[in-house]
């Protein structure tokens, strides 16, 4: 007791640490679901970042070079993934695409986390075109990339001619029968 006969309160009582502790362990079981949709649209703005930069190069590639770049898939085993993409990353890599780029961190992540620099691969698949000049800008409605998966919920993530990203799923909702090719 103090002296005017108050007993002193130096320290929380048992009920006020738990009431607290409960409060932290509610607040941060809210708080997880909330973290994993940042984090989701982290990575969704990432790879929307990724397929621009592969635009704004492949665009500098065939102003510089008159073409789309030569590159083709030759096969469906691991080594012509593995040379189709070493082959694109060479062609951009001139125009300021880092091999980073062609890995989407969503993908990354359910790999779980594999050493890119080594086992070479890319996350997004060009387009094929022809080598004439014009084609890649001739059909507007052809995605240049396309990510390698749906793995952002709403289908594969493509970037356009005109450097437009959207996903598969809002792509199939505005198609009609008057704007499919005949």
């Amino acid at each position: 007791m103090n002296k005017s006969g108050c007993p002193n309160r130096a320290a929380f009582t048992l009920l006020e640490v738990m009431t607290v502790v409960m409060i932290v362990a509610i607040l941060a079981v809210l708080a997880i679901p909330l973290y994993s949709k940042l984090r989701d649209r982290a990575q969704r703005a990432q790879c929307t970042a990724n397929l621009r930069s592969l635009h704004v190069a492949v665009n500098l590639y065939t102003q510089q070079h008159n073409r789309w770049p030569p590159v083709r898939l030759t096969g469906d085993d691991e080594a012509a993934w593995q040379k189709y993409a070493e082959d694109w990353i060479r062609e951009l890599e001139p125009f300021g695409v880092e091999r980073k780029t062609w890995i989407c961190p969503t993908i990354q992540n359910k790999e779980q986390n594999p050493d890119y620099t080594k086992n070479v691969r890319s996350d997004y698949m060009a387009m094929p075109f022809d080598d004439k000049p014009g084609t890649p800008h001739q059909w507007p409605n052809m995605p240049w990339f396309a990510e390698r998966g749906d793995v952002h919920g709403n289908g594969n993530l493509m970037i356009f001619a005109d450097g437009s990203v959207s996903d598969l799923k809002t792509i199939a909702g505005k198609a009609s029968p008057a704007s499919l090719p005949k």
